[in-house]
């Protein structure tokens, strides 16, 4: 599988702008990657400072540069706020297989903004870039995120585990032929 994210894909839904992140989010991403609520159910090393958000900033461009993965910043269309993450990395060739990983800011969870991100990512991924199967680990105790994998019929797959990772559960999507 050979991508090209350049130029990077925006997506649009009803609500969000899905846009490529930049170093002026810097503040907004420190925010959201240090919130509690946010990792309580990831296991990450979050930022001590701005600088270390910016150093996270780039490497989400270099990885996208090199086209080894794609990350989207979720803009709310009404205030062109930052309201969470979402990306797809880790692709597999022989699959046709790429990994989905999302946060949203608390202040915006509940709000159905997953949701229309998740799905515009579901379309973009089998339309666009024709894999065959997505997978999402998740917290096995993370209710809101399984259930919108359920949603999208994502299946649990309870013989693989996310090495490393031994709370996270794996659902996968594979396209329907």
């Amino acid at each position: 599988m050979n991508f090209n994210f350049t130029p990077f894909p925006v997506l649009e839904t009803e609500r969000l702008t899905l846009r490529a992140l930049n170093l002026n989010d810097a503040k907004a991403i420190f925010g959201l990657r240090t919130n509690k609520e946010v990792n309580e159910f990831i296991d990450r090393k979050t930022p001590k400072n701005l600088s270390e958000a910016r150093a996270f900033i780039d490497l989400i461009t270099n990885n996208t540069l090199n086209n080894k993965g794609v990350f989207w910043v979720l803009e709310s269309k009404s205030n062109h706020l930052l309201i969470g993450t979402i990306g797809l990395r880790n692709f597999e060739d022989e699959e046709n297989y790429a990994e989905v990983s999302y946060e949203t800011h608390p202040d915006f969870q509940q709000s159905g903004f997953m949701d229309e991100a998740l799905q515009a990512i579901i379309n973009y991924a089998f339309e666009n870039l024709d894999l065959k199967t997505i997978e999402a680990f998740t917290h096995k105790n993370n209710d809101a995120s399984i259930a919108l994998l359920e949603k999208y019929n994502f299946v649990l797959d309870p013989e693989r585990k996310e090495e490393g990772f031994e709370n996270n559960n794996s659902y996968r999507l594979a396209v329907s032929c």
